[in-house]
């Protein structure tokens, strides 16, 4: 699969996480072609990034569409079956936020099967921004500025928006993915086509260590079946400096999780093991709310016998509430999700992420 992976092109680790991808692959005997857009527009001009976003509007748009055709011609002549092409949808710049309308140029060259977006906390990107390990002055602008909460999340909403409208452009799906999930997550969508999407919904604040152990099991044995979103893999920052930065927030995860995650994926699935206390959790069941409105399917790993009208009728469909994960897992092998298999060598791979997932 040829998958488009676009992302703040700044404070976000797309390095490690992309080629940890890769390297799946070799092990299993895979090349997967990796294509970086600004990489390559420096190589060619010796003209790094801060003096190209110097020039013009329209010298800058003529350069990335030759390096678009390059990587175009590159994947043809390869015959290339599985490739990564990395570029940014936005660059913040001097305040503004440039947004790269290559649309046109992606369609007639790269001709991606899906889109993905990689996202991580906003704390950590405003921290990788203070202190940058690259020494250059691009940057170094970046650093100077010093960019607010708002701003980042700001930053991180437009390079969504616009991969989003490009995927539509194209015809092709479009998923949000955080990097420190386990880069197995990406891998799944460039060696294999159609695969299922899950997003999986469950109380964060309320669950003591064994509950926690069981939905993590639960989770990376869903991970089996297809692209897994798992929130707990975007860490909120505790410490708000401030009343509107915890608004902002607040209001982005909420936007995130219902919209990003719930909206693009395939089903959600609820799990929430407790035979009495915690109640159902208000965030559950506005992201099954959600998932109803957007029709995609609806399962819910719940024990209780006593379940409310509103639960089986209205959030859950009928025939998918489960006691047992056994059960729920029995239903998607009736339903007809299967399995897929990886050796050892990937499924092993430790990562720093979520261990859910790993």
């Amino acid at each position: 699969m040829r998958v488009l992976v676009t992302g703040m092109i700044a404070g976000i680790n797309h390095g490690p996480f992309i080629q940890h991808v890769i390297d799946m692959g070799r092990k299993e005997g895979i090349e997967i072609r990796h294509y970086n857009l600004i990489d390559q527009l420096e190589a060619t001009g010796e003209k790094k990034l801060d003096r190209l976003l110097g020039a013009t509007d329209y010298l800058f748009q003529v350069l990335r569409e030759r390096e678009y055709r390059k990587i175009g011609y590159d994947l043809l002549k390869n015959d290339c079956q599985h490739a990564i092409i990395h570029v940014p949808a936005t660059i913040e710049w001097n305040r503004i936020n440039f947004k790269l309308k290559d649309h046109e140029e992606i369609a007639e060259y790269i001709k991606p099967d899906l889109i993905v977006t990689l996202i991580d906390a906003e704390w950590l990107i405003r921290d990788r921004l203070r202190t940058p390990g690259k020494n250059n002055d691009f940057m170094c602008r970046l650093k100077d500025q010093d960019h607010t909460i708002h701003e980042i999340l700001s930053w991180m909403n437009e390079e969504v928006s616009l991969s989003e409208d490009w995927a539509k452009h194209l015809g092709v799906r479009h998923y949000v993915v955080p990097v420190s999930q386990h880069p197995l997550s990406l891998y799944k969508l460039v060696r294999d086509k159609d695969v299922p999407s899950f997003y999986v919904s469950y109380s964060m604040t309320h669950s003591d260590d064994d509950i926690r152990r069981e939905i993590n099991g639960t989770i990376k044995r869903l991970a089996g079946y297809g692209l897994v979103i798992d929130p707990q893999a975007i860490e909120i920052g505790g410490n708000f400096d401030n009343d509107q930065d915890r608004e902002a927030i607040f209001s982005y995860t909420v936007h995130r999780d219902l919209h990003w995650f719930v909206g693009k994926t395939d089903a959600t699935v609820a799990v929430h093991p407790y035979e009495e206390r915690p109640p159902l959790s208000t965030g559950m069941m506005d992201e099954l709310g959600h998932a109803r409105d957007y029709l995609k399917r609806r399962y819910m790993i719940f024990p209780p016998k006593n379940l409310s009208p509103f639960t089986t009728d209205s959030y859950i469909e009928k025939g998918c509430i489960f006691r047992t994960s056994d059960e729920f897992f029995a239903a998607l092998d009736k339903d007809g999700y299967k399995p897929f298999e990886y050796s050892p060598a990937v499924t092993e791979f430790e990562w720093s992420g979520p261990a859910s997932l790993s």
